[in-house]
């Protein structure tokens, strides 16, 4: 009957329906908010990636996060979010507002809401004077206002900034506050916070979290594949994020004992790959670019890349990776017919019979850009990016890609419909990035 309680039982919300999972009895969860701050935020002129990030870390704490709000620097706007965020939650992880200038105003509102004044932190302040003296500068009087902390605050150390975090208790609410730069943030969430949020979280409860990162393959698609993936498995969810034009898959689990929950994982990791193939080709933070460098560096190949519609989009995905001069050599950039004749080697005759939006088209670049770059791989990418060029045979949003190496060559057509104007365009480009990426990644694990 819907509503009637049922005996060692978990309601689970999952995906907008209530899922039950059977034989796990959760502790009472540690309810908790998430507030960013900063009029930038509520103009929409910076995405606001903090909350996200926050939200997620707290999850894996086991803390339940009920609420995720954003407010202006207005310091009445301001002390309202904190006034019911304290009122609601047991703990309120802030960030934003503890900058130097005049609109970073959350200290002094704070300072107001608790009774008490800002205060300088001498600790953080040595650190400005240093790091100022070093370059030459003058610390004037605003630089200051970035190392108060309110009277009586928990100060928060940051280890990559000059801003201090800091903790202060609101009512039965402990709240956290950090700098919005999200390096600094995430510095002082893990080493200053983290350890505070598990002791108020104090269930015994451990969390394991494993995500499986997946390339060429819908979101529809992956959560079919993998229906029923814990049924039996108790104290475990299953969770989906679309990382366009990636999907993630997320197993977080809860146990008494952390080994158990990596074993869990452990298991469960067979079990997802063999479902999605290879489509999964990495685990949490590999990107497509970490797992083709990771194969090349492994056998000693180098790579180079011909690049046409995504004008060196996929040579920027794999320099972003540390490290990635031991096996990219470098690319290019052949936008115009003339310079894929004349420096890759395509031939006059192919551009005009196939096109240059074309599977020979590609498979002559990518041959060329091997034999030019001196490289044992090379991937090359042609396509109609829109919004105009398209025809009925080729429409926009066409793309070929193809892989030559060592007495190989592989090719991938690519279809897909943009929207209109330049956010299509951009969809068109990166999807045939990625795209080529996957290929490459492919390709090498044959």
């Amino acid at each position: 009957m819907v509503g009637a309680r049922q005996p060692d039982c978990n309601f689970i919300k999952y995906r907008g329906k209530v899922k039950v999972v059977k034989g796990f009895v959760a502790a009472e969860k540690l309810d908790a908010e998430v507030l960013t701050i900063g009029d930038e935020l509520n103009r929409g002129e910076i995405v606001d990636t903090n909350s996200s990030y926050l939200a997620e870390r707290l999850t894996e704490l086991g803390a339940h996060v009920r609420w995720r709000s954003s407010v202006t620097d207005d310091e009445p706007d301001l002390e309202a979010a904190l006034r019911v965020a304290a009122a609601r939650a047991r703990v309120v992880v802030c960030s934003g507002g503890l900058g130097p200038t005049d609109d970073d105003r959350t200290v002094d509102v704070v300072s107001r809401v608790l009774g008490v004044e800002p205060v300088i932190d001498a600790h953080h302040e040595q650190k400005m004077t240093a790091r100022f003296n070093e370059r030459g500068f003058a610390i004037t009087p605003n630089n200051l206002r970035q190392v108060r902390v309110p009277a009586g605050a928990e100060v928060l150390e940051n280890r990559r900034g000059l801003a201090p975090g800091f903790r202060v208790a609101l009512g039965s609410a402990q709240l956290f506050f950090m700098p919005g730069v999200p390096r600094e943030m995430k510095n002082i969430f893990q080493y200053g916070v983290t350890p505070r949020v598990a002791a108020l979280v104090g269930d015994g409860t451990k969390t394991a979290r494993r995500t499986w990162r997946v390339a060429g393959m819908g979101e529809s698609h992956v959560d079919h594949a993998l229906r029923g993936l814990l049924d039996g498995q108790t104290g475990a969810t299953l969770h989906f994020r679309i990382l366009y034009p990636e999907n993630l898959v997320t197993v977080i689990v809860r146990r008494s004992d952390e080994s158990e929950a990596r074993r869990l994982l452990d298991t469960l990791d067979v079990e997802v790959r063999r479902r999605l193939g290879d489509h999964v080709y990495g685990i949490d933070d590999e990107t497509l670019a970490h797992a083709v460098g990771r194969l090349l560096q492994a056998t000693g190949a180098t790579l180079a890349v011909a690049e046409s519609c995504t004008g060196g989009m996929v040579g920027q995905l794999l320099t972003a990776v540390p490290g990635s001069s031991a096996y990219f050599v470098g690319g290019v950039i052949s936008y115009s017919n003339d310079l894929k004749a004349n420096l890759l080697g395509v031939k006059r005759e192919t551009l005009a019979t196939a096109g240059a939006v074309s599977k020979e088209v590609v498979i002559e670049m990518a041959e060329g850009a091997r034999r030019v770059c001196g490289a044992t791989w090379a991937a090359a990418i042609s396509g109609i990016a829109g919004p105009d060029g398209g025809t009925a045979e080729k429409p926009v949003g066409t793309v070929w890609i193809a892989v030559a190496g060592p007495g190989v060559v592989e090719t991938r057509h690519v279809y897909w419909p943009p929207v209109s104007g330049n956010d299509g365009r951009e969809q068109v480009r990166m999807i045939g990035a990625h795209s080529a990426l996957h290929l490459l990644y492919k390709t090498l694990t044959r």
